[in-house]
């Protein structure tokens, strides 16, 4: 009886052991990538504490040598007057977000459970357009937006033309479609619901987490968007977070100033995170409720 059991327990751990160093090695290979993304950040963020003179010293430095200094921040503010563009920036993100937010889910509404001839071709062909480079469209957008309808130095040709996104709108119409039943939308035609007030008092409600999602996804490409703004953006007072950062990469004439970009990069990143993590639980229920799920 006794030999019965030490040999089931030899057999248990000819099982176990495969299965204890195959878990070890994925933890270490999960351990060198987390590693490798966060080392980046790391730099950043102990950079921005540094003195140019330690950034481009013979060794790295992974450590603050002067400990905490805050020099570079006091300059950002006293001396360049770096909250302008950090609220440039929240200005540009929350107005795309909002607009993106109303006309994408009205549009995936239409889409998704309304009925008009040519729909479906319709929708196929704003799929198109997701497959187009960015940089194809840009010389026509910029001829538009600046020399037709005189929109440079605003930021309407930030927000406008995001408003109404392949991508957002795919997004929407793919989450009403799946979440959405039909037979709440027929029971609010019959109380005598309009389609506006059908969508207001039924629609919404029910699609809060993918509005969540497309709410995240479009405020932090806001917020980071360089291209842009580098294009229509020529007034400094109106410049984002992204722009003056790169002022501070130098030219052929002027050093780099990296502490500098560093401390801005930590300030311009710290909402993005803040944002993240608040609703780290609403993205993740948007994406599996249905947000990225086909729809009927």
């Amino acid at each position: 009886m006794a030999i019965t059991a030490s040999s089931r327990r030899k057999r248990q751990w000819h099982i176990l052991i495969p299965k204890i160093i195959i878990r070890f090695w994925v933890y270490v290979l999960l351990v060198i990538f987390a590693v490798i993304f966060v080392f980046p950040f790391y730099t950043m963020f102990v950079g921005s504490f540094m003195q140019d003179s330690e950034l481009f010293s013979r060794y790295p430095n992974l450590w603050p040598k002067r400990g905490f200094d805050l020099t570079s921040y006091r300059q950002l503010f006293a001396e360049l007057n770096y909250g302008r563009p950090l609220f440039n920036s929240f200005v540009v993100a929350t107005g795309r977000m909002l607009g993106s937010l109303f006309f994408c889910s009205l549009a995936g509404f239409a889409f998704a459970k309304r009925r008009f001839p040519g729909r479906d071709k319709l929708f196929f062909f704003m799929l198109t357009t997701m497959m187009l480079p960015t940089q194809i469209t840009l010389i026509p957008w910029y001829l538009l937006m600046v020399k037709y309808l005189k929109w440079g130095n605003t930021f309407l040709p930030l927000w406008i033309p995001v408003w109404a996104s392949a991508f957002g709108i795919f997004l929407m119409r793919q989450f009403i479609a799946s979440s959405v039943p039909d037979e709440m939308l027929e029971a609010a035609t019959i109380d005598g619901a309009s389609v506006f007030g059908m969508f207001i008092r039924v629609v919404l409600p029910i699609i809060t987490p993918g509005l969540a999602v497309l709410a995240i996804l479009t405020f932090v490409e806001g917020f980071n968007d360089f291209l842009g703004p580098l294009l229509v953006l020529s007034d400094s007072r109106m410049f984002t977070a992204p722009l003056a950062l790169a002022n501070f990469k130098g030219s052929t004439i002027i050093a780099p100033r990296y502490s500098l970009m560093f401390a801005g990069s930590v300030l311009a990143t710290v909402p993005l995170l803040i944002i993240f993590f608040a609703f780290q639980r609403q993205l993740i229920s948007g994406i599996l409720s249905g947000a990225i799920k086909g729809g009927g």
